[in-house]
């Protein structure tokens, strides 16, 4: 009767979402033509092969997930725990598993492809002690229920000024496992970085901090893929990248993690963050982003 009950509510919670997506869908698309001129320029840039129409049709397809990710953190606070762990399923949680018995800590390197808000149930998955960085809201409300969300679910939020000093603590504790989720796909703050790579046909600058992090804990690295496997339905696959960050040279951890996220880009395409401008100008004298 309990689950009868659960999958009744989540039937109607998604029924819910899949109307105010649509809405946010038609909204953004056809009144706003939210950052619609970007969208193109990164998919004619990252996407030459493609014809116009094809490029087009990515672009209506991404609206349409830009709707669905709106609405899914609200949608996975109203669930139920039952519901979300259909909502968000794991694969290869054995290699976790495997860390954890043998007392090591490990970092996640996340992205923006598929859903990363869905990752605050992470620690109802695993053994692991999971942290993650947190950059305040604006709106006092709206922070408030992130933060407590994120919370409620086990993660420990570190304020992203703050993050780098809290997670080396945390990956270099020597009797509590520590998880450490970064998303490290985002481009780097102005004149911040010197390092590039090529990534989806384009020259890109790129912030070596979960490197770094890496570098200095020895713990493991893991990429964790997304897929979007149905309307609000995610699975999320652990995959390793190296047991020993130490032997690794400079930047082949952060190549290895973008060439990751490019394999899953080129399967799934609009469900990664084209809305943002992750391509800015770079000084041609200093490498330096402008």
């Amino acid at each position: 009767m309990l689950f009868r009950k659960i999958t009744i509510g989540l039937n109607l919670l998604l029924a819910i979402c899949r109307s105010a997506s649509f809405i946010i869908y038609i909204i953004t698309r056809y009144v706003l033509r939210y950052r619609h001129e970007i969208l193109m320029q990164n998919f004619a840039n990252a996407f030459p092969q493609k014809t116009a129409e094809e490029r087009k049709a990515l672009v209506k397809a991404y609206y349409k997930h830009l709707g669905d990710l709106v609405v899914e953190p609200v949608l996975f606070a109203l669930a139920s725990p039952a519901a979300r762990m259909k909502l968000a399923t794991y694969s290869n949680k054995e290699l976790l598993s495997d860390l954890y018995a043998k007392n090591k800590h490990a970092i996640v390197l996340a992205s923006h492809h598929g859903n990363w808000e869905y990752l605050i149930n992470l620690p109802r998955e695993v053994d692991f002690q999971v942290y993650t960085a947190y950059t305040p809201i604006s709106n006092l409300r709206i922070d408030s229920w992130v933060h407590k969300m994120r919370s409620q679910m086990g993660v420990t939020v570190i304020l992203k000024k703050n993050f780098y000093k809290a997670a080396l603590s945390a990956l270099r504790a020597p009797d509590s496992p520590a998880l450490v989720v970064v998303i490290a796909d985002q481009r780097p703050a102005p004149g911040s970085s010197k390092y590039s790579i090529e990534f989806l046909n384009q020259n890109t600058s790129v912030q070596l901090g979960a490197e770094r992090l890496a570098l200095a804990s020895n713990a493991v690295v893991l990429y964790l893929q997304c897929r979007k496997v149905a309307r609000f339905h995610y699975n999320y696959t652990f995959h390793l990248i190296t047991e020993n960050p130490a032997s690794s040279k400079p930047l082949d951890i952060t190549r290895q993690y973008y060439k990751m996220i490019e394999k899953d880009i080129d399967l799934d395409p609009a469900t990664w963050l084209w809305s943002h401008k992750r391509w800015k100008p770079v000084d041609p004298l200093s490498g330096r982003t402008q």
